[in-house]
This record gives structure tokens, C-alpha cells and sequence, in this order.
């Protein structure tokens, strides 16, 4: 029982720190560091509390998006300005990847405490940017800022549609494993 207590209170001091640290870095606004990619296109991240939900909601609810989600509804503006307004309670963060030329919205990651862990989500949502790379360099610029601003998150989890191959096989080059099936068509994926 006194193993259990420990855990519980050390589980409530690593979300405080979380909580905490995400408020001073958005405060901060301290980003990913942008990357470029082979063809020379600068790309930029911005929290996603800072972005423009007019610009965000379109290609969060892209059709090739929500096709690979576990909640394939899109999402309306009401419902993203209530998770905006109560955005510091929640125990993630979310940033938007930004075209830094064109301005335009690419897509997104983030990191949430779930049932599995600490769990990546990520997604390109305008067409024009898909099957250039931009997923790897987006994740590796992602999970590089995790690591160096969150040393709670030891672990890292990926929930993927089992027929999203092309995540799977990102997945699997960023250093993830497969551990398990979950919630039927998904695979559990570990960083190693």
C-alpha cells in the first residue's frame, strides 16, 4: 500500500512539473528548432495556443487525417476554442508546423499523458506537403525538444492504424517497436 502512495504522489509531482515547465516555455515561447528540408524549405513551429484556428481546423480535419485517427469526427471551432481556453490544465503539448515562406499550416504534433504513457501524436494535414519527408525531420525536431525540456518523459508511446504504413514505417525508423494491439485496429508502439 505504501508502494502504491509513493507512486501516486510521485506521478502527481511529475504532472505539476509538466504543468509548469509547459506554461514557462510558452511564455518563453520556446519552440522545436526549425529545420530545412532537402528541398530547401524552412519550416517553423508555433504552440498551437499561438496559432490561427481558422488556419489550424481545416487541415487537422483533412479526410487523409481523420481517416488515421482513433476519433474520426472532425473537430468543430467551438470544440477547439473550449480545448483552447482550458489548454494549461491539460498534461501535453501541442505545436503547429508552419511552411516559414508561404506561412501556410503543414500539420502538428504533440505529447499527452494517456492510459499508454507518455503518447506522440502527429500528422501532416495539407496535401501539398505530403510524401516530401517533412514527417521525419518534424518528428525528429519534436522528440529532440522533448527530451531536452521534459527529462520526465523517459518513454515515449505511438498508438498507429494498423494499415497507416507509411506512419508505421516512420515510426519504426524514429526507434519505435511495436508492443502490442490496442482498441482494435491500432498498433502500441515504444520508443526504444
Amino acid at each position: 500500500m505504501l508502494n502504491l502512495w509513493r507512486q501516486a504522489v510521485s506521478s502527481l509531482s511529475q504532472i505539476s512539473n509538466i504543468l509548469s515547465k509547459k506554461s514557462e516555455l510558452i511564455k518563453a515561447n520556446c519552440v522545436p528548432d526549425n529545420f530545412v528540408t532537402n528541398l530547401n524549405e524552412t519550416y517553423e513551429w508555433i504552440w498551437l495556443p499561438h496559432s490561427d484556428p481558422k488556419q489550424l481546423i481545416p487541415i487537422r480535419n483533412a479526410e487523409h487525417v481523420l481517416l488515421n485517427m482513433r476519433s474520426t469526427s472532425p473537430i468543430t471551432m467551438e470544440n477547439h476554442l473550449d480545448f483552447l481556453d482550458r489548454y494549461d490544465s491539460f498534461q501535453r503539448i501541442d505545436f503547429v508546423l508552419v511552411d516559414k515562406d508561404s506561412k501556410q499550416y503543414v500539420g502538428g504534433m504533440n505529447i499527452s499523458q494517456t492510459s499508454h504513457g507518455f503518447e506522440m501524436g502527429k500528422y501532416i494535414g495539407h496535401t501539398a506537403y505530403l510524401g516530401k519527408g517533412i514527417a521525419n525531420q518534424m518528428s525528429l525536431s519534436f522528440l529532440t525538444y522533448v527530451k531536452k525540456n521534459f527529462n520526465e518523459i523517459s518513454k515515449i508511446h505511438t498508438v498507429t492504424k494498423i494499415d497507416n504504413f507509411k506512419n508505421l514505417n516512420l515510426n519504426f525508423k524514429l526507434g519505435f517497436k511495436i508492443i502490442g494491439r490496442v482498441e482494435g485496429d491500432f498498433w502500441l508502439m515504444e520508443s526504444k
